[in-house]
């Protein structure tokens, strides 16, 4: 990806941090302008955003990226089910004074992001799911493991030392937990409770994330529709983003 002018102007770098109890915060923010909440994918932080924050900062959003409890720098009791995650971003939120946002989830994340426009609508105005996760079809565990273990081949090679250093220190026991607690999630029920917009984004390449579910997904959805991006694989907000930052500005400024 190349930086433009306004994107060198961002600062992405800086750590903000709060206490909210029981949890001590870690997290990043650049722009200003309307609230856009950037929610990382399992395992991963807000570090990941690297390649979307400064961009969506450089168009005009106030750019927020939280470290999800258990991952990233966030110290405190990782929050293992969808609705503890929705329960910990909306704690975040009023801990930092933040009002009504549109939220980009990737991967589990988009179940946590579903889950909080759902049971408090009034805090997210807009939704952007990227390689969501949630397939209600048999055997979906066994083939979304064999997804993440194949996806790599799809992937650029500087994603490989970037994913794998976060799960590291992650933990393999964690992310196997929040996963498979995630698969109990019934996420289509609860897209049907949404009242946001929204739009899906996959990665042609995808090997995590059925196209058909991602179709069914944002059909359920008010206004929803699903983007293809043709050089993208799971991680696409990583593989593909200039196409990916493009759709989230194109959607959330139409």
């Amino acid at each position: 990806m190349t930086a433009s002018a306004g994107d060198l102007a961002v600062d992405w770098s800086r750590e903000r941090w709060i206490d909210v109890d029981p949890w001590r915060v870690r997290w990043r923010e650049a722009g200003d302008g309307p609230a856009l909440v950037l929610v990382h994918g399992l395992g991963l932080s807000a570090d990941f955003w690297w390649r979307n924050g400064p961009p969506l900062a450089a168009a005009g959003f106030r750019v927020l990226a939280p470290d999800l409890p258990g991952f990233g720098k966030t110290e405190g009791p990782p929050s293992l089910t969808v609705p503890d995650q929705a329960r910990w971003v909306a704690a975040w939120a009023d801990a930092i004074g933040l009002g009504p946002a549109a939220y980009v989830g990737h991967s589990v994340s988009c179940q946590a992001a579903l889950e909080l426009a759902a049971t408090e609508p009034a805090r997210v105005t807009a939704l952007v799911l990227a390689g969501p996760t949630g397939d209600p079809a048999p055997l979906r565990l066994l083939r979304q493991a064999a997804g993440f273990v194949a996806d790599p081949v799809f992937e650029p090679l500087g994603l490989i030392p970037t994913v794998g250093e976060h799960y590291l220190r992650a933990g393999l026991g964690r992310w196997l937990r929040t996963w498979v607690s995630a698969g109990r999630h019934d996420t289509l029920a609860v897209a049907k409770r949404v009242r946001a917009p929204g739009i899906v984004i996959l990665g042609r390449h995808d090997l995590v994330v059925r196209r058909g579910f991602g179709e069914e997904l944002a059909k359920s959805l008010p206004g929803g529709r699903c983007v293809v991006l043709e050089h993208g694989a799971h991680a696409v907000v990583f593989d593909a983003p200039d196409e990916f930052n493009s759709e989230v500005i194109r959607f959330l400024r139409p």
